[in-house]
């Protein structure tokens, strides 16, 4: 335990699964899993997703592990109602809110505290963008302002709007209960991003806060977070392997609303 969490920060942690040389750590990150964990990871087909399983759940434990004296095979989770992972045992003071997404050969998770919280990352070159099928995941202005864009910029912005979407669907803990066209985001300008509602949602855009960034090259992430206070959090972004190194990554969000 050396970090502090509060609602003054929100903790990006990045992991490269192919940056996992060490043909050792993989039964070390065994080592702290669950039962029920490994039960889980055995469920899927392929190698590749049982490896990003195990190094999702051990970035985890061994993250949250920084913020409270507690062991990364110690902690125990449950699903919320919508199925979000939340911590069960132990409680940690103060109380941690954490948020994981993965894409291809990028493990992110998010951790603050005293603020709901939800991220997203997306490859912008692993998966293909659903252009003939957009009315599936946006509202009409959205897929509107997407098309008007060259053909060649329909890609990013595909992936830059659907990984705000997500973010604010995980922040808000409901999934798609949430219908995909009751909100919406502008993107305008180099970086303004702008949330409406519908006024069926039940919510504000003014209670939330939203950033993008771009991962290395060729990875768009998206961050909600419950707004609070008047001062924007600071986001840190760190590169990690679990259990063998860390750094801060300088980065700035491409855009963000304020």
């Amino acid at each position: 335990m050396d970090l502090t969490a509060n609602s003054r920060c929100i903790d990006l942690w990045c992991a490269y699964i192919s940056e996992i040389g060490d043909e050792s750590l993989w039964s070390r990150y065994d080592a702290l899993l669950s039962d029920d964990e490994r039960a889980r990871q055995a469920r899927f087909r392929f190698a590749r997703d049982r490896r990003r399983y195990l190094v999702t759940r051990a970035l985890v434990r061994t993250a949250l592990s920084r913020y409270a004296p507690v062991r990364p095979e110690n902690w125990a989770f449950c699903a919320g109602s919508h199925g979000r992972p939340a911590i069960s045992v132990p409680w940690p003071a103060p109380a941690l809110e954490f948020n994981v997404s993965h894409s291809s050969d990028l493990v992110m998770l998010g951790i603050t505290s005293g603020r709901a919280l939800g991220i997203d990352a997306e490859s912008t070159e692993a998966r293909e963008a659903d252009i003939a099928g957009l009315d599936r995941y946006f509202a009409r202005e959205e897929s509107a302002a997407l098309l008007a864009l060259p053909p060649a910029a329909r890609r990013r912005r595909f992936f830059e709007l659907w990984t705000l979407k997500e973010s604010y669907l995980k922040a808000r803990g409901m999934g798609l209960a949430i219908a995909l066209d009751a909100f919406r985001f502008d993107l305008t300008g180099e970086r303004e991003l702008t949330l409406h509602m519908r006024s069926e949602l039940g919510d504000s855009p003014g209670s939330w806060r939203l950033w993008q960034f771009l991962l290395r090259s060729d990875y768009v992430a998206a961050v909600c977070a419950a707004r609070g206070e008047e001062i924007p959090p600071r986001i840190i972004v760190r590169e990690v392997v679990p259990l063998v190194s860390e750094r801060v990554i300088d980065i700035e969000p491409t855009r963000s609303t304020g």
